[in-house]
């Protein structure tokens, strides 16, 4: 019973917030997509007697306790999708600045790797992590990928390269990188860009190595 009084104490001053990063896409031409970038924090507080919840704006920096993390992919059988993925987990472990380990267990995997046909959303991909407010440090996330876009059900006509860019895009969110308007893979519109030198740098200076 001590044990338990202890362990309710300790959820008093937990604070737990839980991110979505998604695009919402619309046609430009060439068919390339356009994104608008949102970002919304979901902060829950536990209390002994009741439960507190709070929206804002995302400004937090987040990040893994160590450049690494382990990840559970299930894509329902979609070869073009689990090739497109197991792709951009080998080029970010290629580039030295984070590793991903693939796991068959989801119960142990920090990350997961889902598909979702959606239709009337605007978004190919979308990642959504949870992370200690205070300390920053993640300790899960979801990345989900739509198979309307991504395995063209739509007219957008995604390429095999654009898929893995758009893989590799939601591995950087789950990375805790936050979208860039320059040359990089978080350009936020149209999965055009793969992993460029700025990114390998910004993953460095997030985790210091």
């Amino acid at each position: 019973m001590r044990n338990f009084r202890h362990f309710l104490n300790k959820l008093t001053y937990a604070l737990i917030a839980v991110i979505a990063l998604s695009g919402c896409f619309e046609p430009l031409g060439n068919n390339i997509l356009s994104s608008m970038p949102n970002q919304v924090v979901y902060a829950k507080k536990a209390k002994k007697r009741a439960k507190k919840s709070r929206k804002e704006t995302a400004s937090a920096e987040w990040k893994w306790a160590q450049p690494k993390a382990s990840v559970y992919i299930d894509l329902d059988g979609d070869k073009n999708l689990t090739a497109a993925a197991n792709h951009a987990i080998q080029v970010w472990n290629d580039t030295g600045a984070f590793t991903f380990t693939k796991t068959k267990n989801q119960k142990k995997a920090d990350i997961t790797i889902e598909s979702v046909y959606s239709p009337n959303t605007t978004y190919a991909g979308y990642t959504t992590f949870h992370f200690y407010v205070k300390s920053g440090l993640l300790f899960s996330a979801d990345t989900k990928l739509n198979t309307y876009y991504l395995d063209n059900f739509s007219s957008y006509n995604y390429s095999y390269e654009r898929v893995v860019n758009t893989v590799e895009h939601e591995l950087g969110h789950a990375i805790g990188l936050k979208h860039n308007n320059g040359q990089s893979v978080m350009y936020p519109t149209g999965s055009i860009y793969s992993i460029q030198e700025t990114d390998i740098e910004a993953v460095k200076k997030l985790y210091n190595n």
